[in-house]
């Protein structure tokens, strides 16, 4: 199993990680169920103790694989109902799939 660590964002942002999950078919492949959910409870927290982060969260491992975890929508573009529930959700993929 691979320690995951997420690098610093470069940016701030006022995203929430809080829509549906989704993982790519070889992130569900190359990764462990107990590697995923770190991951995904890592930017939960992260979000919870700044309030709201970057869209984009980048995880490396001792590999060198890169992952992206990218949320759709921030807070005001769902605060304005302007976009469907289906439109928010976040996504964990390898940096290659992007």
């Amino acid at each position: 199993m691979a320690e995951w660590k997420r690098k610093p964002q470069e940016n701030q942002g006022n995203y929430q990680f809080g829509g549906r999950f989704i993982v790519t078919a070889e992130v569900g492949k190359e990764l462990t169920k107990v590697e995923i959910i770190g991951i995904y409870y890592d930017v939960l927290k992260f979000v919870e103790e700044q309030g709201s982060i970057d869209y984009l969260q980048v995880y490396t491992d001792e590999k060198g694989r890169k992952l992206f975890f990218i949320d759709q929508l921030d807070k005001a573009m769902i605060e304005s109902r302007d976009h469907d529930a289906e439109d928010n959700y976040c996504t964990l993929l390898f940096a290659h799939e992007y």
